[in-house]
Parts: C-alpha cells; structure tokens; sequence
C-alpha cells in the first residue's frame, strides 16, 4: 500500500479504536465512527488529487497562533518564532477559508495548535461547525471555561490537553496549579461525556512516568479517548538533555506498554519507521502557521511557499515539499525526535529556495 494512503487507514483505524473503548456511550461512538467514515471518503479525494499530480496531505495541523499565556521550559514553539517577535496572523476568515479548501482537497484531519489556540475564541467557534472532520486541539487547559466546555460537548472539537506525566512533572515545566486545573476539567467533561484527550512530551526526564502503567491507567480512568507522546525535539538551545536516550526511545517505540490499553496512543514521530521514512511535506502532513507559511512539519518549519495569498492547491506545489518528498526515506528516526530539523544542512542542499520561516 502507498505510504499516504495506509497512513489514511492508520487515521480511520485510530477512530474506530477510540469507538470501542467506551462501546456504551452510544453518541460518542456514534461521532467517531461517522468519522471513520468520513476519513474513507477523503482518502478518496486524495487518490483523485494525485492522480492530478497533487500530493494532499491526510492531516493539517494548523498553528494557528503565536501567543501563549504559559512560558514552558523548552518548548519548541517559542524557540522557532521568527526573528523580530510576533507578525501578523491571519484572519479567522482566511484560516476558514483553507481549511474549507483543505477539506474539499481531501485533508482528513485538522489539528489546530499554538502557542494557545484558546486564544482565538471565535476561530475555534467557526471551526466547530465545519462539516465533516473531528478537529483535535492541543492546549494547555488553563483557558477552559463554562463556553468552552458547552463548545467541546456539542461540536467538532476535540481538546487534547497538555501535561508532562505526573503533577511534579507538570509543575517543573509548565508551572504550580496546572495538573490540578486539567484533571479537573477533563472531570468536567467525562461526566458530560465530550471526547477529550491527553499529549505528553516524552522527554528523559519523564519517559519511565510516561511508560508505567499506574500513569496509563490514570489517563484511561479520567476519560481520555487517545494519547499523543511527541518525542521531545531540541529546538530550544541547551536543551539537549531532554532528548530521550537510546534505550527510551526503544522502550516507546516497542508500544508495548500501551498494549493493553483502552484507548488508541498515536507515538510522534516513532510511527514514522513504518512508513518508509519522514511523512513530513506532505506524505502524511503538513503544518500551515500563523503567518500563512506552509511548512514541512511543525518541529521543522522549512518553507518556501506560503498561503497567506494564494490558494493552498497551489501552495502545494511547493518546490520545496516535493524534494523533501521526493528523498524521505533518508529522513529516518534521529536522536532528538524530527529528522527533518536534525538536517537542516541536508534541507539547505536542496536548493536556495529553502529557507527557514520568517
């Protein structure tokens, strides 16, 4: 099977996995498995795309703000804004506009991150009423009010919310109050049955927390449909020691701690050896920022296009996405997570037209 298109089975495998975690709650397995569907449907406007010579990815993820109301210890997405501060972000009508374009193309998910994406209330709002997708988004909890838990029970969104193991953990890196103030909110919506989930950045600090099954076991009592561990990338100078050692990485990729579970674990980018290599530029995703840039990946934003000003069709055929696609099976698993930032030198020697965004 075609890297994309099993990566497409993968997602739909991912919705109907979460489906029967919870076979009982009869709407929300309903909405999941109106999602497989959905998914199939969308693969199959892929498969017309390329075969017009479009490469579409299955997923976006669309960081769709800067801004955070947290100062995180390493995080990747404040070491990579550009130089000069923050510039100006699109509208809520442009993002609405590509992620309808997106849908029509055949994108089967939307993920929307930040900075905070709480931030932009009335995005969120619109975005919940777009036909089709689930739309996962990453926060980190603390904006959550009675509005936005009424939003996360009768729409399409799903928040993901982001802890770092145990309450310590999540203290060291993210601040005093925080763990407390998610589990308490994904209370709030388990006994309102909405779908939620949990990401965790696997560090070297908090890999044996992240694997034990006293942990795991925690998230599948407080409700969480699914799990993304992100491997740490050291964006952030001076943050090598987080990286995860040989043996963690070995021990996550296994997933044979999660083997057992409940609820789906989605490993990024550890899943990436099944498929050949990178599944950035396209290949599985793409990552749309603030600005408009169209990049590779979040973790590396290499761009030479954008579609601030242009339709993403034609923001798809970006030079740049094509001979980073063209060569991914030499993009394969690295210390330090994305083997697209480790090679920057390598994405330099594929043309002047690759530049870092902004």
């Amino acid at each position: 099977m075609d890297p994309s298109a099993l990566f497409g089975d993968r997602i739909r495998t991912l919705f109907r996995t979460a489906a029967r975690s919870r076979p009982l709650d009869i709407p929300r397995t309903f909405r999941l498995l109106r999602t497989a569907a959905f998914q199939k449907s969308q693969a199959r406007r892929r498969a017309r795309a390329s075969a017009r010579g479009t490469t579409v990815p299955a997923v976006l993820i669309a960081s769709v703000t800067r801004r955070c109301n947290l100062d995180c210890a390493g995080c990747y997405s404040k070491a990579l804004r550009p130089a000069g501060g923050f510039r100006e972000e699109l509208s809520d009508e442009r993002f609405l506009e590509l992620f309808r374009e997106s849908l029509d193309l055949g994108v089967g998910v939307l993920m929307l991150a930040g900075g905070e994406p709480l931030l932009r209330r009335n995005l969120l709002e619109r975005v919940s009423r777009l036909p089709g997708p689930l739309v996962p988004v990453f926060t980190n909890g603390l904006l959550v009010d009675e509005e936005y838990l009424e939003l996360f029970c009768r729409g399409a969104l799903v928040p993901v919310f982001s802890i770092e193991g145990d309450a310590s953990q999540t203290k060291e890196r993210r601040g005093s109050g925080i763990h407390e103030k998610v589990l308490e909110t994904m209370a709030a919506l388990k006994a309102r049955g909405a779908l939620f989930g949990v990401s965790v950045t696997a560090t070297s600090r908090n890999a044996g927390t992240l694997l034990s099954p006293e942990f795991l076991g925690s998230l599948e009592e407080a409700g969480a449909s699914v799990l993304f561990v992100v491997e740490y990338v050291p964006a952030a100078p001076g943050t090598e020691s987080l990286v995860l050692t040989d043996r963690q990485m070995a021990d996550l990729n296994s997933k044979e701690a999660f083997r057992d579970l409940g609820y789906p674990v989605v490993i990024l980018p550890g899943d990436e050896e099944d498929y050949g290599g990178c599944l950035a530029a396209g290949r599985g995703f793409l990552h749309l920022s603030p600005e408009g840039a169209l990049e590779a990946c979040p973790f590396a934003p290499f761009s030479d296009t954008g579609a601030a000003d242009r339709s993403l069709r034609e923001a798809l055929d970006s030079p740049l996405l094509a001979a980073i696609r063209a060569r991914h099976s030499e993009l394969t698993e690295t210390k330090g997570g994305c083997a697209l930032w480790n090679q920057g030198g390598w994405i330099s020697s594929l043309g002047s037209c690759a530049a870092k965004a902004g």
